[in-house]
């Protein structure tokens, strides 16, 4: 229901519907040329743009042939580079965060087929062992998403980078259905952490071991615990509780007991600031004014929580507009792992020197075929 009021918000034109759960279909009643097509949608992990749905009571290879049929390869994939295309085999239940769905691997297969179709002819299809820039000059996406054995919606579409966010793209190349792994078998002091490595997925960088990160509100240390464990990075956790006792006894923690919204760091500017701090969004704005404001920190993300079941958009639109104000770009999501609340990702000038390579976020969080 939030997905399709924020669409309907932003695309009066929009008629918005939910066949699904998880799945929102959008079609435009009418001229459609002055509503926002390339809006990446706060609420919405992935996007499937000119969707076709495909219909053959055949085998795999005869889907496979009719998916290729039904789209425009020639016109879009003959000039593409090599290695620029990425296939995405999908399922309705993954929308649900199902571990195994049903027919999973039949979509599999379907995907599978049709990828060797297309490296008969298309270079796009066909592995570049050199695509592990952290940006990429040109990617193309063909998602499958199998309804039944012989009912497919197809997508092919390019994805663009993201305004300001030069390793992000939409629609997401990188995880089928937006949905990146961020369990983590150890156990931690609380499950919040993995809304933060969504954020790093999505954004496409990560604080590198020689980054410092500012853990803003850290109690327990879900955050700080995820940060030691997949960036080994220094952390100066925040809070006026202690952490685990784990993390408190960790050399690479500095802890400072005080207030999360008057901490500031000392001398320097830092890398990163994390917050997950439970607080009104107003109290986040105030947050971000005094953080941007100065520049104490390269990259941020930040929590905004909504008081009800329903998020406020001009509260979120106010932070936002902080932090661009201070000349940094920023953008929100909701991540699946979301509740009321979303995320918020912020960054100056695109200053990548305290990250990792795309290639290497996308080996850490990339979901593995059952």
């Amino acid at each position: 229901e939030t997905l399709i009021e924020e669409i309907t918000r932003e695309s009066p034109a929009a008629i918005a519907s939910s066949p699904l759960p998880g799945l929102v279909r959008v079609e435009h009643d009418g001229d459609c040329s002055n509503d926002s097509l390339f809006y990446e949608p706060i609420y919405a992990l992935q996007e499937m743009p000119d969707c076709r749905i495909v219909s053959v009571p055949e085998s795999i290879k005869g889907l496979a042939r009719k998916i290729i049929e039904a789209e425009k390869f020639e016109e879009k994939l003959m000039q593409a580079p090599k290695g620029s295309l990425k296939i995405h085999a999908l399922v309705p239940g993954m929308c649900k965060g199902q571990k195994d769905p049903l027919l999973q691997r039949r979509s599999y297969l379907v995907a599978d087929s049709v990828l060797e179709m297309l490296k008969k002819k298309f270079p796009a299809a066909r592995k570049n062992a050199a695509s592990n820039n952290l940006e990429e000059d040109e990617v193309w996406l063909l998602q499958i998403l199998l309804f039944t054995p012989d009912i497919a919606a197809v997508s092919l579409a390019q994805s663009n980078r993201s305004a300001g966010f030069p390793f992000r793209y939409w629609p997401n190349p990188y995880y089928p259905l937006g949905l990146a792994n961020v369990d983590i078998e150890t156990k931690m002091p609380s499950s919040a952490y993995r809304k933060l490595l969504e954020a790093f997925a999505c954004w496409g960088i990560q604080p590198s071991p020689q980054g410092t990160v500012v853990d803003l509100g850290a109690s327990p240390g879900g955050w700080t615990a995820a940060l030691l464990l997949l960036c080994q990075c220094r952390v100066i956790a925040v809070d006026r509780s202690p952490l685990d006792s784990r993390l408190m006894n960790n050399l690479l923690v500095s802890f400072v007991q005080g207030d999360a919204f008057t901490y500031v760091p000392p001398n320097r500017v830092v890398d990163w600031m994390v917050s997950d701090i439970i607080a009104y969004p107003e109290r986040v704005s105030e947050l971000l004014d005094l953080w941007c404001g100065r520049g104490l920190a390269k990259n941020m993300v930040v929590t905004v929580k909504f008081q009800g079941k329903t998020p406020s958009w001009e509260a979120l639109q106010s932070a936002i507009d902080i932090a661009e104000s201070h000349g940094y770009d920023a953008c929100a999501k909701h991540f699946f792992n979301n509740k009321n609340e979303v995320t918020m990702m912020i960054c100056s000038n695109n200053n990548d020197s305290s990250a990792v390579s795309r290639s290497d976020i996308e080996s850490i969080y990339k979901v593995q075929k059952a």
